[in-house]
């Protein structure tokens, strides 16, 4: 349960989740800092080490609150995409973005770009434009085509530097101190819930590569569905009920949601799908 906004002792509590939270921290990177060094020395593409630094992150992290005492055996595995040990028991394990909103998600991937864009616009302008910046949009759904994409740029350049223009696509901008530039896309609401389907279709995806690893030394292979929590294509208000409490078939010994942002973790459960 979360910390309650009416609670007389709120600012006690945030300052002891926040000390908790930065402890947690360093033990989760003193376990994965080893195979992210190696990962930088990799032959890796830039993108592909991108995307496998994300999953380092999320499977230390998910270690640290499942069961700190798994250790990682190879970070840098193809088939399965980790190897763990718990006590004399080889884990294979499968990483798995848990998208809730696939059309957000994509969404996403264009106004992150689009300010990159900006921010390297503004980098050469005087150090008082340096701060954290939350966009807040007039239409949430605003459609992200090339037109629509340069008038917004445009938009708030001009409103990062304090000039007064007619807003058609920014509601607000909010600023808060920073030594760098920095820009991110604020939500107002989380909206939905997790449906099953979602799941299935996740799960799905990644069952048929068991098969490959029936070579592999491991006594057991788990499936990890990691939703970020801080993206608008990861929100949820709740899971559907039929996800905790009807089986899943699948040929996977454990599968589990871990979410990132509210550090919690849910356990699947499973009945054999024979092939």
């Amino acid at each position: 349960m979360g910390i309650q906004a009416d609670n007389p002792n709120l600012i006690e509590l945030l300052l002891e989740q926040s000390k908790k939270l930065q402890e947690d921290r360093k033990i989760v990177l003193s376990k994965i800092n080893p195979w992210l060094d190696i990962l930088e020395k990799s032959s890796y593409s830039k993108i592909e080490k991108k995307q496998k630094r994300k999953e380092i992150i999320d499977i230390g992290n998910f270690i640290h609150y499942f069961d700190s005492r798994i250790e990682i055996e190879n970070a840098l595995s193809e088939s399965p995409d980790f190897i763990v040990k718990q006590k004399e028991l080889n884990i294979g394990v499968e990483l798995k973005d848990l998208v809730i909103r696939q059309n957000e998600k994509e969404k996403e991937g264009i106004l992150k770009s689009l300010f990159e864009q900006i921010k390297t616009e503004l980098k050469s302008e005087e150090k008082s434009l340096c701060g954290l910046y939350r966009i807040e949009l007039i239409d949430e759904n605003l459609s992200l085509k090339k037109k629509h994409k340069e008038a917004l740029k445009k938009e708030i350049i001009a409103l990062i530097k304090g000039q007064q223009i007619e807003q058609k696509y920014v509601k607000a901008i909010k600023k808060r101190p920073m030594s760098e530039i920095s820009i991110y896309k604020g939500e107002t609401t989380i909206i939905g819930n997790l449906e099953r389907t979602v799941v299935e279709e996740k799960i799905k995806t990644k069952e048929n590569k068991l098969k490959s690893y029936s070579n592999e030394n491991l006594d057991e292979i788990w499936l990890l569905l990691i939703i970020g929590g801080v993206e608008k294509s990861s929100d949820y208000s709740f899971f559907d009920s039929n996800i905790i409490e009807k089986p899943f078939k699948s040929n996977f010994d454990r599968i589990f949601i871990y979410d990132f942002f509210h550090r919690e973790i849910t356990e699947l459960k499973i009945t054999l799908h024979n092939n």
